[in-house]
């Protein structure tokens, strides 16, 4: 049992280093590429051959420090902001549990030993690692320019009032459709199959009996449709009441003859079971022109060139 702890709280640790969540990404990139730390001078990298345990700290550790490694410090804060983040991403774990937290700390430091062996062998000079590194510190600022451009930019219920009263055609309950279909080869079969039908024979029995669909073992039941099978069986649905019976029309599979069962849905929607999704969409499409009307205006500032030839190629 302990060696699963150990495994699985190993796989926490590393969850909380990579899921943590966006607001503390920078904090992320700078515990494992101290070089972008800016309040740091640049340290060259020491010989590959220099093991990390070769750099021994006497110092003691400050009252809010739980762990150092070389440089590199984890103060009381920066665990707890990290247990928080492992409670968001795993909502049922126990990061009160002493034992728990320990372990975590432990890999914590141990990856952070990682870290710096890789920078003292050079391996952060890589350039598909700077490039990784860029292309995260760039999502990380167009994101936050984002929340600054948008910051207080919301849709009212005023507005999804009127935006509902504006489309209330489409604010209904989606319409379910019960078939039942048959299914010949040719029209004439078909068309003799209609005339016994409207004479009043069970629809159902002449399906068993006569269609060739995979259906015509359950008397040719497709169930409850929400879309047609193909778009020739859609101008018959539209058209047929509960209990009719459609002519014969052409489908993929042969000459088809369906008889509507029955019709649910197409109920309208209130706006109080649709303002909070309203409310989310005008939203986000606000913010949206928000943030293209805020690019068009830096287009005169920033110097902007692109050759689309390139894309022809």
């Amino acid at each position: 049992m302990k060696e699963s702890k150990l495994f699985s709280l190993a796989v926490v640790a590393g969850i909380l280093l990579l899921c943590s969540g966006c607001d503390r990404a920078t904090d992320f990139l700078s515990e494992y590429f101290p070089s972008l730390k800016k309040e740091e001078q640049a340290v060259a990298p020491a010989p590959a051959q220099k093991p990390v345990d070769a750099v021994v700290v006497e110092q003691p550790l400050p009252a809010n420090v739980l762990a150092r490694v070389g440089k590199w410090t984890l103060t009381k804060e920066d665990f707890e902001q990290r247990l928080a983040g492992l409670k968001e991403v795993i909502p049922e774990y126990d990061i009160d549990d002493l034992e728990s937290k320990q372990l975590i700390l432990e890999e914590l430091v141990r990856q952070q030993m990682l870290v710096q062996d890789a920078e003292q062998s050079g391996m952060a000079n890589d350039k598909e690692i700077k490039a990784a590194v860029e292309e995260f510190r760039n999502t990380i600022l167009v994101r936050e320019m984002a929340a600054k451009i948008t910051e207080g930019v919301i849709a009212t219920a005023q507005e999804a009032q009127e935006y509902y009263e504006e489309n209330k055609e489409a604010f209904v309950e989606p319409e379910e459709y019960r078939i039942r279909e048959i299914v010949v080869p040719t029209q004439e079969e078909a068309r003799d199959i209609l005339v016994e039908i409207l004479k009043g024979t069970d629809f159902a029995e002449m399906a068993q009996a006569r269609s060739q669909s995979e259906s015509a073992s359950g008397g040719g039941d497709l169930g409850f449709l929400v879309r047609p099978k193909f778009p020739e069986m859609a101008g018959q649905m539209t058209v047929l009441d509960a209990g009719e019976v459609s002519s014969v029309f052409r489908g993929p599979d042969g000459y088809y003859i369906i008889k509507m069962e029955e019709k649910t849905g197409g109920a309208p929607v209130s706006f109080e079971e649709v303002r909070e999704d309203i409310v989310e969409g005008l939203t986000l499409l606000k913010q949206q022109q928000a943030i293209l009307e805020y690019i068009d205006n830096i287009k005169k500032k920033i110097d902007v060139q692109v050759n689309e030839k390139f894309l022809e190629r």
